[in-house]
């Protein structure tokens, strides 16, 4: 029997602030968990993904429907709208014999239809990304990078000329406009993960595995600890970063609370302040209004008004 899916509006008092409350998104459970929740550029649409990765829906947040792009393993890992809000790019991947196979696609959330770019080849370790006005698409490999060309035309929603992504410990800037490329390594030896650039290509915010969280300009300038933080997002305006201080027992997420700060490192607050909630994956809308994010506790995609 197919779930029901509602809005609702549930009361947090007491574990999330008084101030605060959330809206019930996207009902999910413990076993087949929800979590990942990302809006569309125009704010239209939120895609998710559900327990270890696995497929992709796109959930409307006008008529209140959903529907899955794809079953595919993995799918639901670093996905990324394109900045006209109609396709999806993302890394899937199959398994044959205990042996992972990855393949980079790009999927129409109108028609269903997914355009396979490689095929599938046993080592990717990383993530396709949008570039030059999602004219192109690019795939960081060890050796020569790969450069897809897209059908899609440039516009002033987003040029995204500036794409960011780590190699041997070093942060990689390739800049589509003057085809320039810069390696940075703002902390020696450090392992960087998560890391996010802004919408205007001005600065981008990373994690170190073991340490903090660290914003930096992309030229390599002004390098600012924000402090302990994970899974750091922009917010559409460029201005604050959302992101989750989370705690695990070594198996298993204990819990977690949801922040932003400025882009200088200035304004810290906890949006969430629960005892008892793991709240995780928070994500901005685009007019900043709300955010959306996922419960370990149950499973579901809430929405929460931070104004």
């Amino acid at each position: 029997m197919k779930k029901l899916f509602v809005i609702i509006f549930i009361s947090l008092t007491g574990l999330i602030s008084a101030q605060s409350s959330s809206q019930l998104l996207i009902e999910g459970s413990q076993q087949e968990a929800a979590m990942n929740a990302v809006y569309s550029p125009d704010g239209t649409n939120i895609a998710y993904t559900k327990s270890g990765y696995q497929g992709i829906w796109v959930y409307n947040l006008k008529t209140q429907m959903k529907k899955q792009i794809t079953d595919e393993a993995a799918a639901g890992f670093g996905f990324k709208w394109s900045s006209d809000s109609k396709s999806i790019l993302t890394r899937v991947a199959k398994y044959e014999d205990l042996k992972r196979f990855n393949a980079v696609k790009v999927f129409n959330i109108e028609t269903g239809e997914s355009k396979q770019l490689t095929d599938y080849k046993t080592m990717m370790p990383y993530l396709p990304q949008w570039a030059d006005g999602d004219t192109k698409i690019i795939l960081p490999k060890k050796t020569q990078d790969e450069i897809f060309t897209t059908d899609k035309s440039k516009n002033n929603l987003n040029q995204n000329s500036i794409v960011v992504f780590e190699k041997n410990n070093k942060l990689i800037v390739k800049n589509f406009s003057d085809n320039s490329e810069e390696i940075f390594e703002p902390i020696k030896d450090a392992q960087y993960i998560n890391i996010s650039t802004s919408p205007d290509d001005t600065k981008m915010v990373f994690e170190v595995i073991g340490g903090n969280m660290f914003v930096v300009n992309t030229d390599g300038s002004n390098l600012i600890d924000l402090g302990k933080g994970n899974r750091p997002r922009w917010s559409f305006d460029n201005s604050k970063i959302i992101y989750m201080i989370a705690q695990d027992d070594g198996h298993d997420f204990t819990a977690s609370d949801i922040y932003t700060i400025n882009s200088d490192g200035t304004g810290k607050k906890n949006l969430s302040n629960t005892a008892d909630l793991i709240e995780m994956n928070p994500y901005f809308a685009p007019d900043g209004k709300s955010i959306a994010f996922d419960v370990v506790n149950d499973g579901s995609i809430y929405l929460m008004n931070i104004e």
